[in-house]
């Protein structure tokens, strides 16, 4: 699966079957003091965006209008996103503690935000790469500390309702035909 970055908030995964990706909204036209931006800045929200490629709206039956629905749509979502939810280290102190001993001076390391390259072989970066995927981390990608913890934090996903204060209402002003 092919794999991308757009500055230091946005990630993309694409494959043949379906693109994943999350894009930041001040890139889309919203400004930094925006109440809907900073709400969503606060709460943490992330906007996961999923294309489905021709191959699998194929190999969903999807292919055609009359078969797509919102059940199998919700139910492609959730299989997309799964592999936010896919591992769960909430009930562990410290995630190192969790590494095999051979493992953990890479992720130490690549938590840090150390250039992982001067550190072994290739082959062994991508052994050790390997396992520690299977723990959430790719060492094989630089770490931008600046945005992540070095202690990993688990986030919970789920539905988010609009705040009270926003409004769905067009809030352009009518226009008056003079003479009615």
């Amino acid at each position: 699966m092919k794999k991308g970055r757009a500055g230091d908030e946005s990630v993309w995964w694409s494959n043949t079957r379906h693109m994943l990706k999350h894009i930041e909204m001040l890139k889309h036209g919203c400004s930094e003091d925006d109440p809907v931006y900073l709400w969503c800045k606060e709460q943490g929200v992330v906007r996961v965006e999923i294309e489905l490629k021709k191959r699998l709206l194929f190999d969903e039956g999807l292919n055609k209008l009359e078969n797509i629905t919102d059940e199998k749509l919700i139910k492609i979502f959730r299989d997309e996103t799964e592999i936010f939810n896919r591992i769960d280290r909430s009930d562990e102190p410290d995630i190192l503690d969790a590494i095999p001993a051979k493992s953990r001076i890479y992720a130490a390391a690549w938590l840090a935000g150390q250039d992982l390259s001067n550190m072994a072989h290739r082959a062994t970066l991508f052994r050790h790469a390997k396992i520690l995927r299977e723990y959430g981390m790719d060492i094989m990608e630089p770490r931008n500390i600046e945005q992540f913890p070095v202690k990993v934090r688990i986030v919970d996903l789920k539905p988010l309702s609009m705040p009270d204060w926003y409004s769905l209402e067009d809030e352009q002003p009518q226009l008056k035909v003079v003479g009615e």
